[in-house]
């Protein structure tokens, strides 16, 4: 179980941070990530691997005035 944005959701295998976004409606080339509270740079989203009990937070840049 991975706990992102609150929501826990089932993983079955560790997978890259890249392929969890995706399989979980982020676009990984527009948002920032934290796991365990820790900043994950983008450059390394598809070499960092997600594991059972990880906490992910996704942010996502909302632009406006």
């Amino acid at each position: 179980m991975v706990l992102i944005n609150g929501k826990e959701v089932k993983i079955k295998n560790e997978i890259s941070l890249y392929e969890f976004l995706k399989e979980n409606k982020f676009d990984p080339h527009f948002v920032a990530v934290e796991v365990n509270q820790e900043l994950v740079k983008r450059e390394n989203f598809k070499n960092f691997l997600v594991k059972d009990g990880y906490k992910v937070e996704v942010f996502s840049f909302v632009g406006g005035g």
